[in-house]
């Protein structure tokens, strides 16, 4: 897998799959990847929907994917790590547990990135590195007590 610097596409050689900005939903619905991994899907009735995919091993991390489409075009990805020790339940959560998420996150976006990106503190822990096409992102939100990472493109 691997993201190019110059584009913002995601290649996922294991699957002979390249996922773009604009990708067509039937486009995306003939690659292995797909066929492979689909695993849920989620209208928000905003004429966004998304796909959820199985998590899979890249060079040591459990990568899953979450492509958010406008009608039927690619517009943003959700992409980010799971390890099977993560938290699950709210009796089991500490800051401290999803502080390890966001870092393991961030790790990650910098491999993918070629070490680019920053960090920083305001107004919420959060990594990233910005592109001409758009921003590959890693965040911790205090509020939903959640971490999450993601690549979004330009309008």
């Amino acid at each position: 897998m691997k993201i190019d610097q110059t584009t913002g596409s995601v290649l996922l050689e294991e699957f002979n799959c390249t996922i773009h900005k604009g990708m067509k939903l039937d486009e995306l619905k003939e690659t292995d990847f797909y066929k492979a991994n689909f695993s849920s899907f989620r209208d928000v009735k905003t004429g966004y929907f998304w796909y959820g995919f199985n998590h899979f091993v890249w060079e040591g991390y459990h990568v899953y994917f979450n492509l958010c489409f406008f009608g039927d075009s690619l517009e943003s990805m959700y992409l980010g790590t799971w390890e099977p020790t993560d938290t699950t339940s709210w009796d089991d959560w500490t800051e401290k547990s999803e502080m390890k998420v966001f870092e393991r996150n961030n790790a990650f976006m910098c491999k993918l990135s070629g070490e680019k990106g920053n960090k920083s503190k305001d107004p919420y822990p959060r990594w990233n590195a910005i592109y001409e096409w758009g921003t590959l992102w890693s965040v911790y939100d205090p509020r939903s007590a959640s971490s999450i990472s993601g690549l979004s493109y330009n309008k």
